[in-house]
């Protein structure tokens, strides 16, 4: 599945621009008037145009946006806005970008760039030190990330590439309901070779590997209608950085 960035926007000039510039890079463009109108879990990303349509009053929105898309939100504006506001989508609402005066080209290249961040967040995990994080703890699994290695236990598992991936996708983005076009995206990127029964084989393949009860799954779980959530025990509910020492 490709990449799929809504742009809400009632600009149609915009629109056409940044379709035929996203084309170039295999992203393509939906176009919305209403932000909340579609399923946010099966876009890559959200382009806000707020020279046309303005940001919704009711914060609850904006919250819902934010915490359905698994992507990139980046505003556009031309007029100046008020330091305080600009502020306030960056820590109140945790946008991603506020792009004011750009180019098309410009947009564009902060597009490809944000997705790519997103896309390699497993990769880009760092500790408070400022030092990539070598292994990670999740609840029985131990992951060597510099030798590419899984166990569970004291059991090495056998992941292929793209279960491995599979498994770093979920676990840093754990707790969170994963559209299966989310999860084409961010490990298939660009090609259109992950089907829905690929994505489900793969994921099933997964299961087995790092699940006690493959039928009974405790961590990676189906959400009907939704997608799957990954989701496990531990003592902060959270990964755990534990580097080696020196």
């Amino acid at each position: 599945m490709p990449l799929e960035m809504l742009l809400i926007s009632q600009d149609l000039q915009l629109a056409n621009q940044l379709e035929k510039t996203l084309n170039s890079f295999h992203i393509k463009l939906r176009v919305s008037f209403e932000p909340l109108e579609h399923l946010l879990q099966q876009i890559s990303g959200v382009v806000w145009d707020l020279n046309s349509i303005s940001l919704p009053h009711n914060s609850s929105e904006i919250q819902i946006m934010r915490s359905q898309v698994a992507g990139p939100i980046l505003l556009l504006a031309d007029a100046n806005q008020p330091i305080d506001q600009i502020c306030s989508y960056f820590l109140t609402y945790h946008l991603d970008d506020y792009v004011r005066k750009a180019s098309i080209n410009e947009i564009a290249a902060r597009i490809v760039q944000k997705l790519w961040v997103y896309q390699n967040k497993d990769r880009l995990q760092i500790n408070r030190q400022g030092q990539a994080t070598t292994n990670l703890t999740v609840g029985d699994l131990k992951i060597d990330l510099n030798k590419f290695q899984v166990a569970n236990g004291t059991n090495r598992l056998s992941l292929s590439p793209i279960e491995y991936k599979l498994l770093l996708f979920f676990i840093s983005h754990s707790n969170t309901v994963l559209s299966r076009a989310q999860i084409a995206s961010a490990v298939w990127g660009n090609t259109s070779g992950a089907t829905l029964r690929i994505i489900d084989t793969h994921i099933s393949n997964l299961r087995k590997k790092i699940e006690k009860k493959p039928k009974k799954p405790q961590m990676l779980r189906t959400i009907r209608g939704f997608g799957y959530l990954f989701k496990y025990e531990g003592e902060d509910a959270g990964v755990r950085d534990q580097r080696q020492q020196r």
